[in-house]
């Protein structure tokens, strides 16, 4: 008797071997790449959020103006507050007068604008080493810069051109800082007129008339502040609208 093979089942789940007929287990499909989904919560690493620095660009801009404002008003109003300042040290009279408002007032708005500049241009440099750009110039300059003698004539600019100078001119950056440093040399005159008015060996106002020099003074200074501040603006805006297009 000769054994036969029984053919095989065509319903049966199970392959069969060799090469003989049947259905085989169909093979699986390879597995599909998969990707791990950011964690919940994350954020882009762009730097910054759009409306943010516009805000605080915005901000920036409005707080140095009031202080060009402010220098304008006192300029304005020196000839005048003049004489009553004369007066007053001729009575040795300490009422406060609108001038020394104005100064208060100046002195506030100097600090506010202060902060909100470095803190623009702060950001800037965050941004900037987000993107992979190192700015370079001094390390946190914009908060020390201006209070170190004689040097704060340049650092700041130094500051301010490092976060600046692949996006705006050099001419629009010394736009700003030249009238600025201008600015404040022409306190230094003011001051020397101060003393010049007062005998020291007795303490009386012996040359009230010489304070006349500081009105033309506050006009100059006034309109270099005013100069400066246009330049300005217009470096932080060309900086901020330029960064948020690669944000």
């Amino acid at each position: 008797m000769t054994n036969t093979s029984m053919p095989p089942d065509p319903f049966s789940d199970k392959p069969t071997a060799g090469n003989g007929g049947g259905w085989s287990e169909p093979s699986s499909p390879p597995p599909r790449p998969t990707t791990n989904p950011p964690p919940v919560g994350s954020a882009p690493q762009t730097g910054w959020r759009p409306d943010k620095p516009k805000a605080l660009a915005l901000w920036t801009i409005i707080a140095t103006g009031a202080v060009a404002l402010v220098t304008l008003i006192s300029a304005l109003l020196a000839p005048s507050q003049l004489e009553a300042t004369k007066r007053a040290l001729e009575e040795g009279s300490t009422q406060l007068s609108a001038s020394d408002a104005l100064g208060t007032l100046s002195f506030v708005l100097l600090l506010a604008s202060y902060a909100l500049l470095a803190i623009w241009m702060m950001t800037i440099r965050k941004n900037l080493r987000s993107q992979g750009i190192e700015p370079g110039g001094p390390p946190a300059v914009e908060w020390w810069g201006w209070f170190v003698p004689l040097a704060n004539y340049v650092l700041p600019f130094l500051g301010m051109r490092a976060i600046a100078r692949r996006h705006t001119s050099l001419g629009l950056q010394l736009g700003w800082w030249i009238p600025f440093a201008l600015y404040w040399l022409s306190a230094i005159p003011a001051i020397f007129i101060s003393f010049t008015i007062v005998d020291f060996t007795t303490g009386e106002v012996t040359n009230a008339d010489a304070l006349d020099a500081t009105v033309p003074l506050g006009y100059a200074s006034a309109a270099l502040l005013l100069i400066s501040w246009g330049f300005l603006a217009t470096l932080i805006n060309q900086v901020t609208d330029r960064h948020l297009e690669n944000a």
